[in-house]
């Protein structure tokens, strides 16, 4: 027999013979089916690649992540809240590169060509030159050939450029990656200072560039990679209006995709079971929405809003909180809809809660950091949502 679309969106964060619903394999589903955007970032030791992925994205995203050393030379930063995979080139220096590059290449080859790691392929590659340099290196030159090889676009981005200082060499630096790489290339080049730099004590250079190097970033994205654009989209933090725009429209496809799981409740095997399943339906887009919005709440803060909704909406209670993430719930008496609950009312109170939780996340992002900044009050988000929370029957 065919599983209903609601049994296929819960999976096993939901109990449907005890009413439960796990909130942590709620939120590792979320979690693993984020969209994601994957990068490997090449360049010599000190070209400022840290400090370049850290003003893109808006934190220290190599502590932020899980790192494997995959080899020696190459490192997988797994970041997957934010719904970024981070490949790093490491001791790569000045001298004596030639074996360092020569196995770089074959680690890359080894690892980009297992199967199990189809998924963590890059999508994009960066390389970094140090504009401070007085020529352009045999080994940047090797390291854009070993992306073309695999055919992975490219923005090469010279670093730490501090006003005018680096222009003689940055344009000669062009010239000669153009003189062998100027299709695949395609003058996708991105001048950057990533960390403000301090000339005197009423002077300093500001971070510059990086709104180049996320147009050219998205200009490039294969086509029919349009989850991995999105979730560029939302991961860095230089454009702070794309970003929240972009997590709104993803959390909206999320809203749709819960309703209509919701709406195939009455195909339910399990008599009565109709209000606990669309409340753990509904719950779980609670999660799918805070993961689009990169919030990172604990296990209680998340159980408290989910709760606290459910008792504004009615369709289901909360019968007891077994653990803080274990949910027993059991069908709402004297509820907004009251007995068997129709398709087009499930849909219809998914949507409502959906559209009415992202306005409220919304309403609290902080537009200069690009982060959603919730009081601490559980009430007060309640209170907020309350107002935005409108259903007809």
């Amino acid at each position: 027999m065919k599983q209903a679309a609601y049994d296929d969106y819960l999976g096993d964060s939901f109990n449907a013979n005890t009413g439960t619903f796990d909130a942590n394999k709620a939120e590792e589903q979320v979690e693993n089916a984020k969209d994601r955007f994957n990068i490997i970032l090449l360049g010599a030791t000190g070209v400022g690649k840290s400090s370049l992925v850290n003003a893109f994205f808006g934190e220290d995203i190599v502590k932020a992540g899980v790192g494997k050393p995959i080899t020696q030379h190459l490192e997988k930063v797994e970041l997957k809240k934010k719904g970024v995979v981070l490949w790093d080139s490491k001791g790569i220096e000045s001298k004596n590169y030639e074996k360092t590059v020569q196995q770089l290449k074959k680690d890359i080859e080894v690892s980009f060509d297992k199967a199990e790691n189809i998924n963590d392929v890059p999508h994009l590659g960066w390389l970094c030159i140090d504009a401070s340099g007085a020529r352009i290196e045999p080994r940047d030159m090797e390291l854009i050939n070993i992306l073309k090889e695999r055919q992975i676009p490219i923005v090469v981005v010279f670093t730490k450029v501090l006003g005018n200082l680096a222009g003689a060499f940055v344009t000669s630096a062009k010239d000669e990656i153009n003189k062998h790489y100027n299709v695949y290339v395609a003058d996708r080049f991105a001048e950057v200072n990533s960390v403000e730099a301090k000339i005197t004590e009423d002077f300093a250079l500001p971070v510059v560039g990086l709104e180049k190097l996320l147009d050219l970033s998205l200009d490039c994205m294969p086509e029919g990679k349009g989850s991995a654009k999105s979730a560029l989209k939302k991961a860095q933090r230089v454009r702070n209006q794309l970003r929240l725009d972009e997590m709104i429209s993803s959390a909206q496809n999320k809203t749709h995709i819960a309703a209509a799981a919701a709406g195939t409740v009455g195909a339910s095997p399990i008599p009565g079971s109709d209000a606990p399943l669309i409340a753990a339906v509904q719950s779980k887009l609670i999660y799918e929405i805070n993961s689009e919005f990169e919030l990172d709440f604990n296990t209680s803060t998340s159980t408290s809003i989910v709760i606290g909704i459910l008792g504004v909406t009615a369709v289901a209670q909360v019968a007891k909180a077994v653990v803080s993430n274990l949910l027993k719930f059991v069908p709402g008496a004297g509820t907004l809809v009251g007995g068997a609950i129709s398709a087009s009312t499930a849909i219809a109170i998914t949507e409502a809660i959906g559209h009415a939780y992202i306005k409220v996340l919304e309403q609290y992002y902080d537009m200069d950091s690009g982060v959603v900044k919730l009081p601490e009050s559980t009430a007060t988000i309640l209170d907020v949502f309350k107002t935005y929370f409108s259903f007809k029957r």
